[in-house]
């Protein structure tokens, strides 16, 4: 039979399992404390002590090896991009010659190919001329692509692929509408007739990757003006500096005057497809932090612009140490290369023996903490035994009427600072049919009967849900979900987990109902100010769901009835 809520004794404090197992954490933390900072503070000072001055030496080193680093990386990078001018010069001498005819398609694409088969960095060679003519050869794999525009008696496109012996494996005349003269290659080197010129980093429109053009306009046997250039892609500046010898996390790069990404040691953060990227678009935060406001990396030294600075900074809370050094490839063009790294992974060794040293202090500081808590432990032992009696029901093992209280005061508590986190339901139930077994086979018999209800009903509810015994055949429950309905629908679920199959206790099977009050907190009532408010309120709440069960059980047995339904007492605002 239920039975009515009676009010809370002021005078004692209940508390959820949850807030009682931090109370007796907290004190066994407090016992410990003190033994395990004082044994700690005294040792970790004088190593931090020994640390700091090790760090200093280390960190000097480590400027010394970076400036080193970045200083053959910049020869390495200026000797790379010699070559495209070489191959300029050298290409220009034998047109200038003779020994190459500038209007001999065939013969200059075999030039150009031999050129392309001598040196390895470079990814294309071509010719322009002011009529449209245009010739150019490009690695295609282990190939040759090959492109001859021919602007008369008409405008003639072809493409040849040839396979790695030389053989031609297909040729077409497609419709192409490139003209070399609207190329920045093209018009640059014009206005600089002799000079070398080097284009901004740009995708190549025929392999789609990414790659300088060095070109430099003469004039031909005929008086005619040409422009021959070299094409180079960025991947090879990219396969160099991955053969830099880095610190795990250090990224070597290398970028123009206008602040294009140009190569890297390491994958950039991001990947942007269709053109060359910015270092402040594919950069990681270490590297953004080495930009001026326009993107360009700052070489600004105690007497203005320097060709090398040393920079030591914080990213994120982390030192880094980088240096960036100005690299003239041709006069007048300079790029710059840098190297930056986390400071830590020059001051690893270091790291490693103050790690060593850690691991002794925390071996300690754990085994004064095993021969104190025990002693800490047995203090609190009692009070935490004497918690569970206070807070548990002998018989099923589930939370008792004060814990439940407890826990509800506590829901509510969070309901009134989240008032949008879903709705709150308290239900109480009875066994329909608990008597007349108790009446027949005895209290013995009984007692194991509502064991294996609590644990049935242990099974049916969620983590979130809490479930307990009000005593006699009575269980609560208090549930959690997003809307009435649905909660609705999970009670009636665990109401039937008692009704769907029999009990089987002593080997002989017991068939029972359940009849249930359902109750909700009001979204509407005003937030409880106090906690004597919240307790009332929680109170209220298991009285709405005690008063359903009782009239509900009167009209009908064996479903759920929700408060609404049958009427019972409010809580006023």
């Amino acid at each position: 039979m239920a039975s009515t809520v009676p009010k809370a004794d002021r005078n004692t404090t209940v508390l959820t399992p949850a807030q009682a197992s931090r109370a007796f954490s907290w004190t066994r933390f407090l016992i410990l404390l003190a033994l395990v900072l004082t044994q700690v503070g005294t040792v970790t000072g004088v190593l931090w002590a020994n640390r700091r001055g090790g760090e200093a030496v280390l960190q000097e080193q480590a400027r010394q090896s970076l400036q080193q680093l970045v200083r053959v990386t910049g020869d390495n990078a200026r000797s790379y991009l010699q070559t495209a001018v070489q191959i300029v010069r050298i290409t220009s001498s034998l047109v200038s010659s003779g020994q190459a005819n500038a209007y001999d398609s065939g013969a200059l694409s075999q030039t150009f190919g031999t050129l392309l088969d001598a040196t390895p960095q470079l990814d294309a060679v071509l010719l322009g001329q002011p009529d449209g003519r245009f010739i150019f050869v490009r690695r295609d794999g282990e190939g040759r692509y090959i492109k001859v525009i021919e602007p008369v008696p008409q405008r003639r496109t072809t493409v040849t692929l040839l396979n790695s012996a030389g053989r031609v494996t297909s040729r077409a005349t497609p419709t192409d509408p490139y003209d070399p003269r609207t190329r920045p290659w093209y018009t640059s080197a014009l206005t600089r007739p002799g000079q070398t010129v080097w284009t901004a980093p740009y995708v190549f429109s025929s392999s789609q990757l990414p790659g300088v053009t060095v070109a430099t306009a003469q004039q031909g046997l005929d008086g005619r003006p040409l422009v021959l250039g070299v094409d180079m892609k960025l991947s090879g500046l990219t396969r160099m500096l991955e053969q830099v010898q880095l610190t795990p996390r250090g990224r070597a790069f290398i970028t123009d005057a206008d602040g294009n990404a140009i190569a890297a040691s390491r994958a950039w953060p991001r990947t942007i497809q269709g053109r060359v990227p910015a270092l402040t678009e594919v950069g990681d935060p270490a590297l953004r932090a080495l930009l001026d406001d326009g993107g360009l990396p700052r070489l600004e030294g105690e007497n203005g612009t320097a060709s090398e600075v040393t920079r030591r900074y914080l990213v994120g809370g982390e030192p880094y140490a980088a240096v960036l050094r100005r690299v003239e490839v041709q006069p007048g063009v300079s790029w710059v290369v840098g190297v930056y790294a986390p400071e830590s992974d020059f001051t690893g060794d270091l790291n490693g023996i103050f790690r060593q040293h850690l691991i002794i202090i925390a071996v300690m500081a754990l085994l004064s903490a095993l021969v104190a808590w025990p002693l800490a432990f047995s203090a609190t032992q009692p009070f935490a035994a004497l918690q569970r009696q206070a807070t548990t029901d002998a018989l099923t093992g589930l939370r008792n009427r004060a814990s439940l209280l407890a826990q509800l005061s506590e829901d509510v508590r969070h309901k009134a600072t989240s008032p949008y986190s879903g709705e709150l339901g308290v239900v109480i139930l009875d066994l329909d049919g608990f008597k007349i077994i108790n009446d027949t086979y005895g209290h013995a018999v009984g007692d194991e009967v509502l064991h294996a209800v609590g644990a049935r009903l242990l099974g049916a509810v969620r983590v979130a849900d809490t479930l307990g015994r009000l005593g006699g055949d009575e269980f609560a429950l208090i549930v959690h979900g997003e809307t009435r309905e649905s909660v609705r629908l999970r009670v009636e679920g665990i109401v039937q987990a008692i009704v769907r199959r029999p009990l089987m206790v002593n080997g002989l099977a017991h068939q029972l109902g359940a009849t249930a009050g359902l109750a909700f907190h009001d979204h509407t009532v005003a937030a409880p100010p106090t906690l004597e408010e919240i307790e009332q309120t929680s109170q209220l709440l298991m009285l709405r769901a005690d008063t359903a069960l009782l009239r509900g059980k009167k009209r009908e047995k064996g479903r759920v009835w929700l408060a609404d339904e049958v009427g019972g007492p409010t809580l006023l605002g």
